[in-house]
């Protein structure tokens, strides 16, 4: 049964989307996703893939997760996929503040939270709160918040203090990395190759 699988191709991404899928119970006007609870179970992979082209047509594989955000600060949401880190051991529950991870470490990399601000326009901070999202933890991320220091391609992705930050360096990264910048980042978003899952 799918249902048991690592991947569930049974997740509602109603909107056909991962940028775009937010379901929060708690704040309206949210549409109401047919089965939720039934098949949307935190923790579970959807596989897909991303980036198709006429050269090549079948795209480049990604693994999203679904998760909660939950924050007590709060920030506001940024203009492309961000990072985030786990908040506790069921890893199921992401913040976009590093301070907030789990024991407040940088080996909390989850991954690149997919709602942002172009694709979802009139994404808030309230929105997040508490909703039902996915993120990319493997595979192509095209056009990925892009760190905040060294913004080189090849180089490794690390978390860093701040909301939705994280910092890039040539060496072999001293903390568990959110992945490889492939390309120097324009505009403040680069393509990644995301290397964040836990499984």
């Amino acid at each position: 049964m799918a249902f048991l699988n690592p991947s569930n191709q049974l997740i509602q991404i109603d909107t056909g989307k991962a940028r775009t899928y937010l379901f929060n119970a708690n704040v309206s006007p949210i549409s109401v996703y047919a089965n939720l609870g039934e098949i949307q179970v935190p923790g579970q992979r959807y596989f897909s893939l991303v980036n198709a082209t006429a050269a090549n047509p079948y795209g480049a594989p990604a693994i999203y997760e679904l998760v909660y955000y939950k924050s007590t600060a709060q920030p506001a949401p940024v203009a492309a996929p961000a990072p985030v880190w786990w908040t506790d051991e069921t890893f199921t529950t992401v913040t976009g503040v590093y301070s907030e991870s789990f024991g407040g470490l940088s080996q909390m990399a989850a991954g690149y939270l997919m709602p942002n601000t172009t694709d979802l326009t009139g994404l808030t901070a309230a929105l997040l709160q508490g909703a039902l999202l996915l993120i990319q933890v493997a595979g192509l991320l095209p056009g990925g918040y892009a760190p905040t220091t060294t913004p080189g391609a090849g180089n490794w992705i690390t978390g860093s203090a701040g909301n939705w930050t994280s910092t890039g360096g040539a060496g072999a990264p001293t903390s568990r990395p959110f992945g490889v910048q492939l390309a120097a980042a324009v505009a403040g978003v680069a393509d990644i190759l995301v290397t964040s899952d836990i499984i």
